[in-house]
């Protein structure tokens, strides 16, 4: 990066700041309300529709939209709990989304972050900010310059603006990403100290060093150095006591499974994986997984919470793990893959095992180079295990 570039950085302190890694972003400055109005243009029913400042670019003006809602009925004492929706790539704000969240007793407010309204509307935005460029491949411009950068603050004025509404619990908010939105709720989760839990899905950190595509553009030198340094989630895990659950499939292209794993290892709260067997990657499936919604209620609505289950062993050919759950066990499987090379492209299958007391073991299937757990309770709420080598 150019040296009059780091020389603009404005540095702060975040989160635990006994150990806190520096960031580029004026926390400061995004915490405070962003001057917001509402709009009429992408009106859906049920929902706010409203333009929120976001930080110039080049001293220019940049508005944000943003479909806001919150549950019908009364509002709760305290206010409603909230969360704060970050879309990927090729998405924008999504009223679906919103009304997802809305249904489940949650405010939720979900924001474009590339400079534009939602699809099929003709209108064009008067301030738009920037759109991204590939993965991180502007990495040598003023980072005041880079889409990430802006995006990133974009998501903490958004957490900024929902937590002033009155009928919004300030202290109840959490935050999930999908793809691209997984990858900065990774990062904001360690800059925003504020936000009560964090669901990453799919988007991840430590993705220099992953073999999906993400990990693959990200080439060795200066280029995975900025990266690492300012923008990937793992310069800033250290940060991160709030629980977590991380959602992914087997074989994802982007988000390899071990950059997820790795991820919800450095971080320093209580961590919950979700490996999906072939999750299709998309808006949709990275909604619709009903654990997201129960692991929100457990931490903010004194709901039940997942199951939990320890690091596999492997003694001989038995592999075993242990698991407290809150409700009734109805599923238990063994994933497992004889393949080794890139994971997007290895073949995973299952093996129905036997569950007994508070334990779960198999037999390593001949070949198997890699094994975890997934268990299914009563209410259809999956989690999953870490995968571990076989020796």
């Amino acid at each position: 990066m150019q040296i009059k570039a780091m020389l603009l950085l404005t540095f702060c302190v975040l989160g635990n700041r006994d150990s806190a890694a520096a960031s580029p972003w004026d926390i400061e400055r995004l915490f405070q309300v962003p001057q917001w109005e509402k709009t009429d243009v992408a009106a859906k029913d049920g929902m706010t529709g409203l333009l929120f400042d976001a930080i110039p670019v080049r001293g220019k003006r940049v508005q944000a939209f943003a479909y806001y809602g919150a549950p019908e009925g009364p509002t709760p004492e305290g206010g409603w709990p909230a969360v704060v929706c970050v879309h990927g790539g090729g998405g924008t704000a999504f009223d679906t989304w919103v009304q997802k969240w809305n249904d489940h007793g949650y405010a939720a407010i979900s924001m474009d972050l590339e400079g534009h309204y939602p699809k099929g509307t003709p209108t064009r935005m008067e301030n738009p900010g920037l759109k991204r460029l590939g993965i991180f491949q502007n990495y040598q411009d003023p980072i005041e310059e880079q889409w990430y950068y802006h995006a990133v603050a974009q998501v903490i004025l958004a957490h900024s603006l929902i937590r002033s509404f009155p009928e919004v619990n300030s202290e109840k908010i959490g935050i999930t990403g999908i793809s691209w939105g997984g990858t900065l709720t990774s990062t904001v989760m360690g800059v925003d100290p504020r936000f009560k839990f964090a669901i990453p899905v799919y988007g991840c950190g430590y993705l220099p060093d992953s073999d999906g595509n993400q990990g693959l553009a990200i080439t060795p030198g200066a280029y995975s150095d900025f990266v690492n340094q300012y923008y990937d989630g793992s310069a800033y895990f250290e940060n991160v006591t709030i629980p977590s659950l991380w959602v992914n499939g087997t074989n994802d292209t982007h988000f390899p499974m071990p950059a997820t794993q790795q991820s919800a290892q450095a971080v320093q709260g209580p961590a919950t994986l979700r490996f999906e067997l072939r999750m299709k990657h998309g808006h949709g499936p990275g909604w619709n997984p009903k654990e997201i919604y129960a692991f929100a209620d457990s931490i903010v609505k004194d709901g039940l919470p997942l199951a939990k289950l320890s690091r596999p062993e492997i003694v001989g050919d038995q592999v075993t793990v242990s698991f407290s759950c809150a409700s009734k066990v109805t599923q238990s499987e063994l994933l497992y893959t004889r393949d080794d090379g890139a994971w997007p492209e290895r073949k995973w299958e299952t093996l129905p095992v036997e569950h007994s007391g508070s334990t779960m073991d198999a037999t390593v299937p001949q070949g198997a180079s890699i094994v975890f757990f997934n268990l299914t309770d009563e209410r259809g709420l999956m989690v999953s295990s870490e995968f571990v080598p076989v020796p």
